[in-house]
């Protein structure tokens, strides 16, 4: 049985056309920390109604007999490699493959457990070409070869060379990209199903930064009860406007354990985010004044809320029932701990279980 690449390189060469072997490596090692492929855009104004009087606002605690408002966790999870290089019209351009996981968990509140639900999670392999290498049709004929040849499936992505970018990043871009709309697809069938609602809302690990979503088809108000928790953040990112306007490190790193900072607007795809955080840690226990605060984000959905800001009271209660989730921790187990809520960690580890060991996926090539 032929490997990927002689499949590959078979169907597309021609002169001028080649794809050659490299050593094949992972790149997600040493070349990209988690978020580092998503951007800042820019926070002047507050976005909360009404404005806080104060830099700060206290979290007030919730008993523990109330239960939570946040039932379900959506992670998504990438490995990808360098599996060849292609000589396309004298460029030396990277191929790019990656195996690709989404799965959401679901809090039990009767049996005190987390449980995937599996309607809802969805595995992956993708390959990533140049787009000066083929059209959009070749690649799906492509992708039909190769799993009538191999048996493996794969989805055949194309990303856009450019002149001052790394096509390794690019290349990595667009399997993360292929992996937002897995996301994607997995909160539309959740919200179309009727399971997302005010007192069962979803946490999305990591920002919601999804490009070009209305293309898509994609109804925001899908987004109602769905958050956005990073664990890590750019501390140098400035907010705020004039002589309010300060780095993000300047301004949570005074944060005592279970204060928030008011609410900013943020615009992704021209859609209003209010984004905010979160201490849920004592300061004076952690390694360094940012560890233990976590990114908060919440679309705006309506006129009023993308005109008046996102309701306080609701941002309060919100930002109460995620300061619960704080214990059980990942504490030995995930060096990311302070941050790392625990469904999440829960989400991550059967993805990761999931996928093929990096030796088994490469072998593939």
């Amino acid at each position: 049985m032929q490997r990927i690449i002689e499949v590959i390189n078979d169907t597309i060469k021609r002169p001028g056309v080649e794809c050659l072997p490299c050593d094949r490596v992972n790149l997600d090692y040493d070349r990209h920390r988690e978020y580092a492929e998503s951007e800042e855009h820019q926070a002047t104004d507050l976005f909360e109604n009404p404005n806080p009087k104060h830099s700060t606002v206290d979290t007030p605690d919730i008993h523990g007999s109330v239960p939570s408002i946040i039932r379900y966790f959506l992670d998504g999870s990438r490995r990808t490699y360098k599996i060849g290089d292609l000589l396309v019209k004298g460029r030396y351009l990277p191929l790019i493959a990656g195996q690709v996981g989404v799965a959401v968990v679901e809090r039990q509140q009767s049996r005190r457990r987390y449980v995937p639900l599996r309607d809802f999670c969805s595995f992956a392999n993708a390959i990533a070409f140049p787009d000066q290498l083929a059209s959009p049709e070749d690649m799906v004929a492509l992708g039909e070869k190769i799993e009538k040849t191999t048996g493996n499936r794969f989805k055949l992505l194309r990303y856009k060379v450019k002149p001052d970018r790394d096509p390794v990043d690019l290349g990595v871009a667009k399997v993360m990209s292929f992996m937002a709309d897995l996301e994607l697809q997995a909160v539309h069938d959740m919200s179309e199903k009727q399971l997302l609602q005010t007192n069962a809302m979803l946490v999305k690990d990591g920002p919601l930064r999804y490009k070009n979503v209305r293309g898509r088809g994609f109804d925001f108000l899908q987004f109602r009860n769905v958050l956005g928790v990073s664990k890590t953040f750019r501390s140098s990112f400035p907010v705020g406007s004039g002589r309010r306007k300060k780095d993000v490190g300047a301004i949570t790193s005074g944060l005592f354990m279970g204060e928030r900072t008011p609410v900013f607007k943020t615009l992704e795809e021209g859609r209003h985010i209010g984004m905010w955080y979160l201490r849920l840690r004592q300061p004076e226990k952690m390694s360094n004044p940012l560890q233990g605060i976590i990114k908060i984000e919440c679309y705006a959905v309506d006129r009023i809320e993308e005109q008046q800001g996102l309701d306080a009271d609701r941002i309060t209660t919100i930002s109460a029932h995620l300061l619960r989730e704080r214990n059980v921790t990942a504490y030995g187990a995930d060096k990311r701990w302070a941050t790392h809520l625990y469904p999440v960690y829960v989400a991550e580890n059967f993805i990761k279980s999931s996928l093929l060991s990096d030796v088994r996926f490469e072998a593939l090539f």
